[in-house]
């Protein structure tokens, strides 16, 4: 695959920023209103249909509810992040500040370089997503329709009516959407703009988490290498650099409050509905069998998954990278330096110590053990649905 080079590689998330700013969740705040507009259609076009207009059977109901689950985690998710948009706004500005300090000519240029690296790492990541994505939201809107359109094609006998394989299983008011070709026709293209808006939001979520999850541990890295460098410099020089050191580390350390702030209670819905939508499928695919239509949720199952195990990956390598700082405190010439680096150093210790990472509504870090725990309750949760069922 060919994808554009990243035209600014010194920028903090220029295509993040670019992709949110489009949806109002950056930039100035006059433009807020794009995203309030996007998520009121959201609610018109699938919460009240899927919620008030009910299912004609058991089957439906599970599938309609697993993505209902899914779309509103979606969304959900993005509306509870654009309510803490003046504290992102602090944090990419933080992760600016920080970013400069990198670049500067009195600091190793091995710190600009690996920041760089970082960059197009994201910047890569961010547009396979985006592609992959869009290819996704391609099929979930052909499927459907090639299928029913091909049905009708390839019938033989008009008496025996035809299956219609809807997008997204509701009933959309009173179209007669199931029965007649013509309110289904109207129901597909009212479904092309809807699934695109799902999935543009749905990628936009996932790489806001992943590329601030990344770029924090990013923060911390170069103070982790600061560190290091800092034996090379002699007494006086060393003292010094250790002051802006500590500086530097409590602007890191800021960076992750904040997205601890930002995304605390994002990442508990994310897991909440994760289990949700999990025990749903495996109910859905238990009930039914494999079919088309299972393939439609088999999609939204896939991409929660990887979403929530992304999640814990990141939140992993956040704690893991805070730590490296105080390895890298501990294995620095601390033993021949002055009384006061030695204090200074051992301020540092103590407060890297302390693992940092992002929780899920302060009730548990974000990790891969947490995802081995979700899926421990999500057979659970499945054990008992599928009893009652």
């Amino acid at each position: 695959m060919v994808l554009p080079k990243l035209s600014e590689p010194y920028a903090v998330m220029p295509l993040l920023l670019r992709l949110q700013r489009f949806v109002g969740l950056w930039g100035e705040r006059r433009y807020r209103y794009k995203f309030r507009l996007a998520f009121l259609s959201f609610c018109l076009l699938v919460v009240i249909p899927k919620v008030a207009f009910g299912y004609p059977d058991l089957e439906t109901m599970v599938r309609g509810t697993a993505e209902l689950i899914f779309e509103w985690n979606v969304l959900f998710g993005m509306l509870l992040f654009s309510l803490k948009l003046d504290d992102y706004d602090d944090l990419v500005y933080r992760y600016k500040d920080i970013s400069k300090i990198a670049f500067r000519k009195d600091v190793p240029s091995q710190m600009g370089d690996y920041l760089v690296r970082i960059n197009h790492r994201i910047d890569r990541f961010s547009k396979i997503y985006c592609c992959s994505h869009l290819c996704l939201a391609i099929f979930y809107w052909v499927a459907p329709s090639s299928s029913t359109y091909l049905a009708y094609l390839g019938a033989r006998n008009r008496s025996v009516p035809v299956e219609h394989v809807l997008h997204l299983e509701e009933e959309l008011y009173w179209f007669h959407t199931r029965v007649s070709l013509v309110d289904y026709s109207i129901f597909t293209a009212i479904m092309l703009p809807t699934i695109f808006m799902l999935a543009y939001f749905g990628g936009l979520k996932l790489l806001t988490i992943f590329s601030n999850v990344k770029y924090c541990s990013a923060m911390l890295r170069l103070v982790a290498m600061r560190i290091q460098f800092m034996d090379r410099l002699d007494e006086r020089e060393a003292e010094k650099e250790l002051i802006k050191i500590i500086v530097m580390h409590q602007k890191a350390l800021k960076c992750v409050e904040l997205l601890e702030i930002i995304f605390r209670w994002v990442f508990l819905g994310q897991f909440i509905q994760c289990v949700m939508i999990w025990c749903s499928l495996v109910l859905y695919v238990a009930v039914t069998g494999l079919s088309t239509k299972a393939a439609n949720v088999g999609v939204l199952f896939i991409l929660l998954t990887v979403e929530t195990y992304g999640f814990c990956y990141f939140g992993s390598d956040l704690t893991s990278e805070s730590l490296s700082v105080a390895r890298a405190a501990y294995g620095s010439l601390w033993y021949r330096r002055s009384v006061s680096i030695q204090r200074k150093l051992r301020m540092v210790l103590q407060r890297a110590q302390k693992p940092v990472g992002i929780s899920a509504g302060k009730f548990c870090f974000v990790d891969i053990e947490q995802f081995g725990n979700m899926a421990k309750t999500s057979y659970s949760f499945y054990i008992v649905l599928k009893d009652q069922f």
